[in-house]
C-alpha cells in the first residue's frame, strides 16, 4: 500500500499521468451523424489523488483536423474557459461526464476527437489519447421504380429506400406519411401497386442512440381521383343537378294541383247546373 501511495506521490509531482495510475478518459465506438442534425458524444472520465478535495478547473475537447498538439495546446472546439458560443456544447460536468453536444452537424466535422481535463492538482492534466471518431454522412431518400415509367400512375410498383453512409449496427428507421407514423420500418418502404391515396409526403427518420435525422420524399400518383378540380366540378354538377329535380318536382306539384282544382271546380259547376235543371222540371 505504500509503495501504490509513493507511486502516485510521484506521478503527481512529475505531471506525468497515465490510465494505469487510475487517470482516464474512456470514448465508446466511432458514432456516425447525419449531416444538419445533433450528434452526442459520451464521455467519461476519472482521476485519483491522495487529496480529497482536488477539483477539476478546466474541460477541453479538441479535434485533430485543426489541433497538432495531442490537444495540449489549442486551437479547442471547446473550452470551458471561454465564453464563445458555437455549435460544440459541453452537456458533461467537472466530476465524471464529459459528454460533448455537437449541433448542425457538417462534413468538415468528421474526425477525431480528445478530451482533455485541468485540476487544481500541481501537474494534474490528463488527455484521453485514444480518442472518438465521428463519422457524418447525409441521409437520403429515394423512389426507385419497380414497375412503370415516367409519370407515376395506378398500379405502377415501386420502392422508398432510406441510406446512411455510415457504420452503425443499431440504427432504426422510422416512416411516416403527412407526419403520422406508419407501422413498417426498416430502409426501404414497398408499394406492389400504388393508388391516388398513396400520394402524400413521406419522410423517413433514421435514429441511433446517439444521433438522429430525417428526409422527406413527395409522392404523386396520377388518377381519375387524383385531380381535386374534376372532384369539385362533379360536386358541382351533382348539386345543381339535385337542385333542378327538387325545382322541377315543386313546379310540377303546383302544376298537378292547380290542374286539379279547375277540374273540380268544373264537376261542381256541371253538378250545380244539373241540379238546377231538377228543380226547374219539378216546379
Amino acid at each position: 500500500m505504500k509503495m501504490l501511495h509513493l507511486s502516485v506521490i510521484l506521478l503527481t509531482l512529475s505531471g506525468v499521468f497515465t490510465q494505469d495510475s487510475g487517470w482516464r478518459v474512456n470514448y465508446l465506438e466511432p458514432i456516425c451523424a447525419v449531416r444538419g442534425f445533433s450528434v452526442s458524444i459520451p464521455c467519461r472520465y476519472a482521476y485519483q489523488s491522495l487529496n480529497p478535495n482536488i477539483q477539476v478547473t478546466q474541460m477541453l475537447w479538441c479535434s485533430m483536423n485543426s489541433n497538432t498538439g495531442g490537444c495540449h495546446n489549442p486551437p479547442y472546439v471547446y473550452n470551458s474557459s471561454s465564453n464563445i458560443k458555437s455549435d460544440f456544447e459541453y452537456v458533461g460536468d467537472n466530476k465524471s461526464d464529459c459528454t460533448l453536444l455537437i449541433h448542425n452537424v457538417q462534413f468538415s466535422y468528421s474526425g477525431e476527437y480528445k478530451f482533455r481535463f485541468i485540476t487544481d492538482q500541481t501537474g494534474g492534466k490528463f488527455t484521453g489519447d485514444s480518442g472518438v471518431i465521428l463519422q457524418v454522412a447525409d441521409l437520403k431518400v429515394s423512389l426507385i421504380r419497380l414497375s412503370g415509367n415516367g409519370t407515376l400512375k395506378q398500379g405502377d410498383s415501386l420502392n422508398l429506400t432510406c441510406d446512411v453512409n455510415c457504420t452503425q449496427s443499431s440504427s432504426q428507421f422510422v416512416w411516416s406519411k403527412n407526419n403520422e407514423r406508419l407501422p413498417e420500418s426498416g430502409p426501404v418502404l414497398h408499394f406492389p401497386a400504388v393508388t391516388v391515396r398513396d400520394s402524400g409526403n413521406y419522410t423517413c427518420t433514421w435514429r441511433t442512440n446517439r444521433a438522429s435525422g430525417s428526409k422527406t420524399i413527395s409522392l404523386l400518383v396520377e388518377g381519375e381521383e387524383s385531380n381535386p378540380a374534376h372532384g369539385s366540378i362533379w360536386i358541382i354538377v351533382v348539386v345543381t343537378a339535385g337542385v333542378v329535380f327538387i325545382i322541377l318536382v315543386i313546379l310540377g306539384a303546383v302544376i298537378y294541383y292547380r290542374r286539379f282544382l279547375r277540374e273540380r271546380r268544373s264537376v261542381n259547376t256541371k253538378q250545380q247546373k244539373m241540379d238546377d235543371s231538377g228543380i226547374y222540371a219539378n216546379v
